[in-house]
């Protein structure tokens, strides 16, 4: 079995993102994932106690690890709630770094930070408080480069 995402997984994927961002009015990273996994929006999973998480998702080998972890944690909290319209959501590892990366690094903002003429991949990688390979990724899914990529 593949764990491969098609389109329309992707845009579901994508939306619920966005629905997450809009429910808290985030417009800026970084994104408050504690915050989600704290106090998450109601109609999608019950509050996370994240207070023992950080000492599990604390120990890494990249700086800020621990919050694309929580992220994860949080999609896959998502799938396991009954609401019928989140029925059907994928649930291999590719669907939660996704759902990951789409949360933490959205689209217009990644798009919008990387215009910024003398912009690198560390910076961005700390202004989404993401690690920098993650930040490359997500630049490359986008079809961006900025210095420090490889």
């Amino acid at each position: 079995m593949t764990d491969r995402l098609t389109d329309d997984e992707r845009r579901r994927l994508d939306e619920l993102a966005k629905e997450v961002l809009a429910y808290y009015a985030f417009k800026r990273p970084p994104v408050a994932i504690e915050r989600i996994l704290q106090e998450p929006p109601t109609n999608l999973i019950e509050a996370i106690d994240v207070s023992d998480l950080s000492i599990v998702f604390g120990i890494g080998e990249h700086r800020y690890e621990y919050r694309m972890a929580m992220a994860r944690l949080l999609y896959r909290e998502i799938c396991r709630s009954n609401d019928e319209r989140l029925a059907g959501l994928p649930t291999g590892n590719e669907a939660s770094r996704y759902f990951a990366a789409t949360l933490l690094m959205p689209r217009q903002w990644v798009l919008k930070a990387a215009r910024h003429p003398f912009i690198t991949l560390e910076r961005l990688s700390a202004d989404f408080q993401v690690p920098p390979y993650v930040m490359a990724a997500r630049l490359a899914q986008l079809g961006r480069r900025v210095r420090g990529m490889e």
